[in-house]
């Protein structure tokens, strides 16, 4: 397992690609390689197609994106999924107004309740995780982590108007 203290996004960037077959994420400020199960790719799969859905009907609200790196006020963070009205060559450097985690196993639950946290303290609107086979955690600024199950929906509120997404098939 690669673990790597603070990088700058360039040096971060050129490091993902010298490891092709590796996926890398930030937790707590270091670079740390994670291995994602077929499960969380499904799930990270059927929340960005839903967005992408979505956003079809809504451009001026943003554009999807799948794992890019997003740099904030110096930290680097790279959501599962997540919904920017930026566009940039190399990374992101503002918010995502809507930022997706899902738990891989590598992960504990607090490390990304922490993420979760920090996306919020830079600006996220809307945050959520996806803890597979237990909950989902949604995160807004100034509110309750509110926790949902396999029999509720997702639904985008201010920050995606009109955007619905039933959980039964996103928490098995």
């Amino acid at each position: 397992m690669f673990i790597q203290k603070e990088m700058t996004p360039e040096a971060f960037l050129t490091f993902a690609e010298q490891h092709p077959d590796k996926r890398f994420d930030f937790i707590d400020g270091e670079i740390v390689e994670v291995s994602p199960k077929p499960i969380h790719g499904r799930k990270q799969v059927l929340i960005g197609a839903a967005l992408e859905r979505y956003l079809q009907d809504h451009p001026e609200l943003g554009v999807a994106y799948s794992e890019v790196l997003h740099v904030l006020d110096g930290e680097k963070f790279m959501p599962d999924v997540c919904v920017n009205v930026e566009s940039s060559a190399d990374y992101l450097t503002t918010p995502p107004i809507f930022a997706v985690e899902i738990r891989s196993d590598s992960q504990s639950r607090e490390s990304q309740r922490r993420k979760m946290r920090a996306y919020i303290a830079h600006g996220v609107k809307m945050g959520v995780l996806v803890l597979p086979g237990e909950a989902i955690e949604v995160y807004e600024p100034g509110q309750s982590v509110r926790v949902l199950t396999a029999e509720d929906t997702l639904e985008g509120g201010d920050v995606l108007p009109g955007f619905e997404l039933p959980l039964d098939k996103i928490l098995p």
